[in-house]
């Protein structure tokens, strides 16, 4: 975000929209704060906007002139050619340097209102980084998708298209309205009487559709999400046959987003044919009005003309401004949302206390308490102290607390009481990128980018190629690699063409190369063979020697071997020891083992 754009947090909670009466105001008082950066750019554009406004609307007086030279010679035999020329080649001028402003303000807008959106999506990315984990956890993706970018799209388009069109119509409307004034007052009063009508016409609408374009854009954002679900869990839909249950969601979505949409768009349909009615109903009181004063001799027929003109004129901003609502109020309701993430609560400040990547990896617990929900404890009092290079099993039911420990641990959430150290120090005074550099880890939810098999493995590290080939053979990989034609250069989508075995493949190779001092397995061999686990098994053993380890398992023939199991049920430890000893006690873990092999045949 630009240094001077100041966005204060507070917390929202899915789905919910600001609907107060000042939220327009904020996203619009945003949508200015950005903007402030280009003030320069955005000031040069507003002047241009006024000049041809201004050099448009002098256009119809010196056409009133023509017209009354030429009917004046019609009179005398004797039309002053001269004259006609000097003012229609002056007239000419005006309306091309008019449209040459035009250019340029459109131009100048365009870059502003792209560059706005630029900073949009940009304070957005690095919102996210600071955003806590809850918001994660309670927000749909696809909605977070469509704020980057529908949203931010459609927030530039309107200040692109609309708010110079918007001003533009603001200053002819001024100008013109003096302009009538200056050369005759009744007239101008009787030409302004029809737009009137105009006026109340457009800002009653614009009130009456706001909620529409809330919605529209609020069901936009549960359509992405929706599509990004169908789209990420293609198979199970359809092994499931749920094909049938997301049709009629997304014909769910897609009928409210169609009403709401029909309704904003033919409500503000209403104002184009009333400012017809209204243009209409000037013309013809003007030349009604022009007509009466004509033949009493109060005016010209050039002054007719003259008005007529400018009656065409001052209707053309109305036209102008209900054309640009529209896109206004989206605009305003996608500022909105992006004002929502943009003003959501941050995680607290990290300490800037700086500490070596250098530890032993000892790490105690200390009567931690955490909750998601406030009076709703997910973790209590938990206690553990594990020595350096200790490799720890945490095993439970679901709902255990299992996941929650080593997130607490990540600091991806602060502990609600208690503390958590590692060496003796605790997480609290350490900053979370301080934190996260003490782990590699390998979850069971592979996470694979767009970009070559090299770049993947050597994710957020600086490596040789040797050392992602050796970490590939580690994990039974070499050979996958080396068949490929371009090898570690060969390029992958999220990791399609894959199987979920060689996926999980490249995410231990990726750890392997990793020199973090501390290592969190979540079930890292859940997605592939019996053979191939093997293989992993091995590079894994190798990885955690002289390295804490965590593991989070579901299948407890991989932690036999653990110097610690750690065994939860509802937040907290129930049992803990090695294998056969908690075997021997016949407790919660013996029953979790018993569920799971036939240990009588053992």
């Amino acid at each position: 975000m630009p240094s001077n754009v100041s966005i204060t947090g507070r917390p929202l909670e899915k789905g919910v929209s600001v609907e107060s009466p000042h939220s327009m105001r904020h996203a619009w008082g945003m949508i200015f704060r950005f903007m402030r950066r280009y003030r320069t750019l955005f000031v040069i554009g507003i002047i241009l906007v006024f000049i041809e406004s201004l050099l448009n609307v002098f256009a119809p007086n010196y056409i009133s002139d023509i017209t009354d030279l030429i009917s004046d010679g019609l009179y005398t035999g004797d039309i002053d050619l001269d004259a006609v020329s000097r003012i229609g080649i002056l007239v000419l001028l005006l309306y091309v340097f008019a449209h040459g402003a035009s250019f340029m303000r459109n131009f100048v807008m365009a870059d502003v209102a792209e560059r706005v959106a630029g900073d949009m999506r940009s304070s957005l990315n690095r919102k996210l980084s600071r955003l806590p984990m809850d918001y994660f956890d309670s927000s749909d993706k696809g909605d977070v998708i469509s704020r980057f970018t529908n949203d931010s799209d459609t927030v530039g388009s309107a200040l692109n298209r609309s708010i110079s069109v918007f001003l533009h119509g603001i200053f002819v409307l001024i100008l013109c309205t003096a302009m009538m004034f200056i050369t005759n007052v009744k007239l101008a009063i009787v030409s302004i009487a029809a737009a009137l009508i105009g006026f109340g016409v457009c800002f009653a609408v614009m009130k009456y559709t706001q909620k529409y374009y809330r919605t529209q854009q609020r069901n936009i954002g549960s359509m992405y999400g929706l599509i990004s679900e169908i789209y990420s869990s293609h198979a199970l839909v359809q092994s499931y046959s749920g094909e049938r249950l997301n049709r009629r969601k997304f014909d769910g979505i897609n009928e409210t987003l169609r009403s709401s949409g029909f309704r904003s768009e033919i409500t503000m349909s209403l104002l184009p044919a009333v400012m017809h009615f209204a243009g209409h109903l000037g013309y013809v009181l003007v030349c009604i009005v022009g007509s009466v004063m004509v033949i009493q001799g109060e005016i010209t027929i050039g002054m007719v003309v003259a008005f007529i003109l400018f009656e065409k004129m001052f209707m053309g901003p109305l036209d102008m401004i209900s054309s640009s609502l529209g896109n206004l109020q989206a605009a305003g309701a996608g500022a909105e949302r992006i004002y929502e993430v943009l003003d959501h609560d941050e995680m607290p400040a990290d300490p800037e206390n700086e500490y070596s990547r250098d530890v032993e990896g000892m790490v105690e617990f200390s009567n931690v308490h955490f909750s998601y929900i406030p009076g709703t404890e997910t973790i209590k009092g938990f206690s553990v102290k594990v020595e350096p290079g200790q490799k720890v099993a945490i095993v439970g039911a679901t709902g255990a607390g299992k996941t929650t420990v080593v997130n607490l641990l990540m600091k991806f959430y602060d502990v609600s009481e208690g503390d958590i150290l590692i060496d003796g120090t605790s997480i609290k005074d350490m900053s979370r990128a301080h934190v996260h550099s003490f782990f590699c880890m390998v979850l069971q939810d592979t996470w694979l980018f767009n970009g070559t098999i090299r770049d993947n493995i050597a994710y957020g590290t600086e490596v040789s190629d040797d050392d992602v080939y050796d970490a590939c053979r580690k994990v039974g990989l070499e050979g996958f690699i080396r068949a490929l034609p371009e090898g570690l250069d060969t390029k992958i989508r999220n990791g399609g063409g894959l199987s979920e075995g060689q996926r999980q493949q490249i995410c231990i190779a990726r750890a392997l190369v990793d020199r973090s001092p501390m290592l969190i397995l979540d079930e890292a061999t859940s997605m592939v063979d019996s053979r191939t686990e093997m293989v992993i098994q091995r590079a894994i053993d190798t990885l955690m020697e002289g390295r804490t380890t965590f593991v989070i398992a579901h299948r407890l023939s991989t932690i036999v071997n653990a110097d610690v199991i750690l065994v939860m049920e509802d937040g907290n430890i129930v049992e803990k020891g090695r294998h056969e000893e908690l075997l021997s006690r016949g407790g919660v873990y013996a029953d979790l083992y018993r569920s799971q092999f036939d240990v009588a045949g053992d």
